[in-house]
């Protein structure tokens, strides 16, 4: 799968997205949903959990509810967006922020423990790789920082890593 290709709904999609009929899974119905022959494949990534597109993608295509829009008609006005953070400074500043904000709450008797989930953070290589260990971050800050806390932060981190901007 090419990261430009722009997907649009069939007939049976605009059906099911109308009636729910088939009983889609929320993931798979939500991708559906934002489907609209605009967005390409890179700006539908950040609206699916990470590491997930690829295969709720095919199973649609393969299913019939969407197809692949052609290059003579894609919309001439269109303006390609892709998330911030595939920048590798931007996502620098990113890994740099989560790092200082995983110290600061977590001091004292827990700070061993912000030098693991630091060390973690610092192991992801990309942008997709960072999104797809968050969840599991989000579960270790949540029992060492409070629901509310531990939440938040991992919601900002997961802003700025979906965060789109025009393509260059």
């Amino acid at each position: 799968m090419e990261d430009s290709t722009v997907y649009r709904k069939t007939d049976k999609g605009k059906q099911e997205v109308a009636d729910n009929a088939l009983g889609l899974g929320k993931h798979v119905r939500r991708l559906l949903i934002l489907i609209d022959g605009q967005r390409d494949t890179t700006e539908l990534s950040v609206y699916i959990r990470a590491g997930e597109l690829e295969s709720t993608l095919e199973r649609l295509v393969s299913e019939g509810f969407v197809e692949a829009v052609g290059a003579g008609e894609a919309s001439p006005g269109r303006v390609a967006r892709a998330p911030a953070a595939d920048d590798p400074v931007v996502f620098a500043g990113i890994k740099i922020r989560m790092m200082t904000e995983v110290r600061a709450q977590i001091r004292g008797r827990f700070s061993p423990m912000a030098d693991l989930l630091i060390g973690e953070i610092n192991a992801c290589p990309t942008p997709l790789a960072l999104r797809e260990k968050l969840r599991s971050l989000e579960d270790v800050l949540v029992r060492l920082t409070g629901p509310e806390e531990g939440v938040a932060l991992a919601r900002r981190i997961g802003a700025e890593l979906t965060r789109l901007i025009p393509k260059a």
